[in-house]
Order: C-alpha cells, then sequence, then structure tokens
C-alpha cells in the first residue's frame, strides 16, 4: 500500500551466475525503462494502483517473480467522508433500537457481497427496508442517499424506486414497489476507520466504501424495467436514459469494426450477481480467465474513442462529485485507455435481447446486457454492471 504522493519501491532478489536482465511489468505490460532489480514510482497517483512482477532473465534461462498488487492510497478526503459519516450517523439515530440492529452490521466482505439483481422477494438484501421505515426516517434516509451519491446518483435513485412502483402497479404485486429498496451501514460510520455503505435494491446497488485503500463504489449494479421513459403518479422517469443512448451510440460505432465482434453469446453478465445463491461471486474475480477482449481503444477513431469516454463517464458520473473525479482521471488516463479494450455481442443495438457489450481496462470493468422483459415479458430490459479491478469494496476485492 502507498499513500498518493509517496515514494514506492518495489524489489527482487536473484541469484545467477552470468548477467541478470530484469524486466517490470504492470498488469501484464512491460514498464519502459523498468529494468534494474528494484523498480521505483516516484509520487504515486491512483493510476500507479495495480499488479506488478518482474521477469529475470540469463544466458541459462528466465524466471518470473509472484506477482504484488499495489493500492495507492486515495482514501475519501474528510469532506465527503465526513458529510457522508454525518448523514448516516443521524439515519442511524431516527432508528429504533430493533431497526438499528437491523440496519447496521458488522463489516465482512462476505456480507458485502450479499446483494443481488433479482427481487428482495427471492432473495434477501442486507439492511432496513424503505418500506419499513416512517415519513421522519425516509427524510434521513433521503438525505443519507443525497450525501453519499450526490444530486444525479440521487435522483436515479428516485427513479429506480418509481420503476419499482410503476412495475407493481403493472402486475407485478408485492415483489416489488419502492419499499423494497434497503439501505445497510456495514461496520461504524467513521472519518477514519473503514467501513461500507449499501444502497441497494432489486435493479439498483451501490456498494460506497469509506476510508479504503480505493475510492469506490463498486460493484454497481444498475438495470431496469421498463427499458425507458414510464409515468407514474403523474412524473415521467427514464432511470437509465443517459446509459442506454451512450451504449446505443457506442454500438452503432462498434458495428464498423469487425474485431470488436466476440464471437461467442452473451445472455447475461460476466460478472454480475452470478454466484451460488444469486448474490455476487466469489473473490477476487478471475477477470485474467476472460478470453474475448474484443478492439483497443487506439484501433478507434477519434469520434469511437469519444463514444467509449461518454459511457465510462456515465457510470462513473453517478457518483459524488469527489468520487467521480478521482475515478475518471484514474479511468481516462493516457496510459490506462492505452490498455482499454471494447467488445460487443450480437447486433450493436440496445434493443434486441442478448445484445451484449463490455469495455474493459487495468481498471475498469463495464457490462451492458440486455435481457428479455419480465413483468412486460413481450419487451426487453438491461441489466448493467460497473466494477472496478482493484477497487471493489475498497480495495478489498482486487483482481486475479
Amino acid at each position: 500500500m502507498a499513500s498518493v504522493g509517496a515514494s514506492t519501491t518495489l524489489s527482487v532478489t536473484a541469484a545467477g551466475a552470468d548477467t541478470l536482465v530484469y524486466q517490470w511489468y504492470k498488469d501484464g505490460s512491460a514498464l519502459s525503462g523498468a529494468t534494474a532489480a528494484t523498480y521505483t514510482v516516484a509520487s504515486a497517483a491512483s493510476t500507479d494502483t495495480g499488479t506488478y512482477h518482474v521477469v529475470v532473465t540469463n544466458a541459462k534461462g528466465t524466471a518470473t517473480s509472484s506477482k504484488v498488487t499495489l493500492n495507492v492510497t486515495t482514501a475519501t478526503t474528510a469532506t465527503q467522508t465526513a458529510q457522508v459519516t454525518g448523514a448516516a450517523q443521524a439515519f442511524l439515530a431516527t432508528l429504533s433500537s430493533t431497526q438499528q440492529a437491523t440496519a447496521q452490521t458488522t463489516y465482512a466482505l462476505d456480507t458485502a457481497r450479499h446483494w443481488s439483481n433479482l427481487p428482495a422477494s427471492m432473495v434477501s438484501r442486507n439492511g432496513v427496508s424503505w418500506g419499513s421505515l416512517s415519513d421522519a426516517q425516509k427524510v434521513a434516509a433521503r438525505a443519507l442517499v443525497i450525501a453519499a451519491l450526490g444530486s444525479t446518483g440521487n435522483q436515479q435513485h428516485v427513479d429506480m424506486q418509481a420503476a419499482e412502483n410503476y412495475l407493481y402497479a403493472s402486475g407485478g404485486g408485492s415483489s416489488y414497489g419502492e419499499g423494497q429498496y434497503y439501505i445497510a451501514v456495514l461496520g461504524t460510520p467513521s472519518t477514519t476507520g473503514f467501513w461500507m455503505l449499501q444502497i441497494t435494491g432489486h435493479h439498483l446497488t451501490h456498494n460506497l466504501a469509506f476510508n479504503g485503500t480505493v475510492k469506490s463504489p463498486t460493484p454497481l449494479f444498475m438495470g431496469v424495467e421498463p427499458k425507458a421513459a414510464f409515468t407514474y403518479g403523474g412524473n415521467t422517469s427514464d432511470p437509465m436514459k443517459v446509459q442506454r443512448e451512450a451504449v446505443a451510440a457506442l454500438g452503432s460505432a462498434l458495428t464498423g469494426y469487425s474485431a470488436a465482434k466476440f464471437s461467442g453469446t452473451y445472455t447475461d453478465l460476466v460478472f454480475g450477481a452470478n454466484g451460488s445463491g444469486s448474490i455476487d461471486g466469489s473473490c477476487p474475480h478471475a477477470f485474467s480467465g476472460v478470453s474475448e477482449h474484443g478492439i483497443a481503444y487506439a484501433s478507434l477513431s477519434s469520434t469511437a474513442q469519444a463514444l467509449v469516454q461518454s459511457v465510462i463517464k456515465a457510470y462513473v458520473n453517478t457518483q459524488a462529485s469527489e468520487y467521480a473525479a478521482d475515478i475518471l482521471a484514474a479511468y481516462l488516463s493516457d496510459s490506462a485507455l492505452a490498455q482499454t479494450t471494447i467488445g460487443y455481442s450480437g447486433s450493436g443495438t440496445v434493443t434486441a435481447s442478448n445484445n451484449y457489450f463490455r469495455i474493459e481496462g487495468p481498471r475498469v470493468w463495464i457490462e451492458f446486457s440486455v435481457q428479455g422483459g419480465v413483468i412486460f415479458n413481450k419487451d426487453i430490459h438491461f441489466h448493467t454492471i460497473w466494477r472496478d479491478k482493484t477497487g471493489d469494496y475498497g480495495g478489498q476485492c482486487g483482481a486475479s
């Protein structure tokens, strides 16, 4: 682990009769000029977070070191941590002792992984349900969501709850409705110690980590049914308009690149909530086991590259500005984009079942899957996921 701005040195000890030649690698790519027994990051930045190893060669052969993950500490500054900590404490204070025991639990990675894309009636959730809160408690809960996600993320949360109400009113029954969204505090809200806030429900889950090794709201599951705009209670909502339109525009561009099309068919997310029990799978996720990667970002036109960045921003900008700025700086750096790939399966549209898109970089992992409808079973709906290979759950579920 290293702090932002600090100097960090990695080293290896090797012995051999002949001259030894060293080459250091980060996330599988050779580092230019890193040809000594030590490798130093003079002033660590979030973009230096990754997995490192060194290959040592002499006339007799080659040896590869074990891999080591360097996490650059970019823990939340006091401003946002204090705001969210205060809002979490204020929310918990409105709850009865019984509600508090439900809303707050000791942090454990296995507990944090207990989220799903299925309705809460099918897979339980951590925390206290929105439907169990009084009006005054809901005011405090909304203040917490606003503090944690900012205005854009909060509005999407409101719109996602409206979508659940729409499904309820459209024949979905008691498995749906805004009351089936949950808030969970994992650990003790603090400006210094690690804790997590989980804002979760059927088609939206934020896993916000505070004071972790990485600023992290991931894994973030985002899906929606109905697929686009709807009106409920006199208000029109379109919870995934930004993400849907960004992916649609990118898909239109990708169809012009044969190398961007995957040979396989993807009927759902590769790394969604598809572990045992329909919750998040075991950690770490085997990103290295994925064989299809599509086309390199560098091989796209400048117009298509801008569309890739628009999709990434559509997900990251659902977060409060502090998190969003830090994460975008890492994802959209020249070095990160040079290692980013993009691919799709199907027809390249967001209008047909089993169409699929993926953006993958040294940290970023975004999947967008078009599913058949459930309540509106003659239509489609969406499942999508944003993961951070080194940042999920605040850096406690790094890439393999």
